[in-house]
């Protein structure tokens, strides 16, 4: 009997063991739009650190414009600080999520090929991240005379057929092609696809007044990407105005915030830029407004 419970023991140990080494794959997906790569950060914030705090979650932050302002390319670039910006504000939520986690500022980083696109990918924890650097379309989509005046806006609205990263890393011949990339993006980095929430600018101009045109057209081609999907519902986030309306975040969410900026800002500072901790930005810390709807209802708005 002691020879039989001894090799029973034995199984079970040997099948913890195994099991314990087998990948854990999320069920959860989280998708945070970022038209810009500081946006996520100053109005999707502390849910992007409330998402980040279940282990289960993977969180995508996918920025799709560089967010350069007309100013190019370059080694000591507008937008490559910005992306750096944002990185440590990821790496940052990371870390205060957990102190023990010690992967320094590595962050597994690589190109990925999704629907014939190369594409820059990051990961670092259970946060995952996408830079499409699309052009920036200034804030009335009137694009910059350097990327030929393209924009999000205009490649939504038809006046032009094609988008270049400005990078030139790819190139979009259509916005059908941009969504489709997006969805792939989705269904390679989730194994759930009813489990996916996408977090996006509210595109109702009555309650989200006066927002950044790359903002409004990035959540209206994520609301087609969640169409293509057969998602049901979306978060939407009101942005610019919530500058003036009443702080809603409060304790050790207020700090995330706060440092989430900070870090953020430095990540320009640091690269030669400035740093934007300033009152027009810090404004928008401790303020969060956002809200739930169903794809059906959003439509009749």
């Amino acid at each position: 009997m002691n020879i039989k419970f001894d090799s029973f023991y034995q199984i079970i140990l040997s099948l913890l063991l195994l099991f314990s080494l087998l990948p854990i794959y999320s069920q959860n997906t989280k998708v945070y739009v970022s038209a810009h790569p500081d946006d996520w950060q100053l109005f999707m914030n502390p849910n992007a650190y409330q998402d980040l705090l279940n282990p289960e979650n993977k969180v995508i932050f996918l920025h799709t414009t560089a967010g350069d302002a007309g100013s190019g390319t370059g080694n000591t670039s507008y937008y490559l600080a910005r992306e750096e910006g944002s990185l440590r504000a990821i790496r940052f939520l990371c870390n205060a999520i957990n102190n023990d986690l010690r992967q320094g500022d590595n962050m597994n980083k690589m190109e990925v090929l999704i629907n014939e696109h190369l594409l820059l990918r990051y990961s670092y924890a259970n946060a995952v991240v996408y830079f499409l650097r699309l052009p920036d379309g200034n804030i009335n989509g009137a694009g910059y005379p350097i990327h030929s005046d393209k924009s999000l806006k205009k490649l939504f609205e038809g006046s032009i057929p094609s988008i270049m990263a400005i990078d030139n890393s790819s190139e979009y011949n259509s916005l059908d092609d941009l969504i489709q990339t997006i969805s792939n993006i989705v269904t390679y980095e989730s194994t759930n696809i009813e489990e996916v929430l996408f977090n996006i600018a509210d595109t109702n101009g009555n309650i989200n007044p006066g927002d950044h045109s790359d903002h409004l057209n990035s959540s209206l081609i994520m609301q087609k990407v969640a169409h293509n999907l057969g998602m049901k519902s979306v978060r939407l986030y009101q942005e610019y105005n919530t500058s003036t309306k009443p702080i809603n975040i409060f304790e050790n969410d207020f700090l995330i915030g706060a440092g989430t900026w900070g870090v953020t800002a430095s990540g320009l500072s640091d690269n030669f830029h400035y740093s934007t901790w300033d009152d027009g930005h810090n404004a928008y810390i401790g303020r969060q407004y956002f809200r739930d709807v169903f794809l059906s209802d959003l439509e009749q708005e």
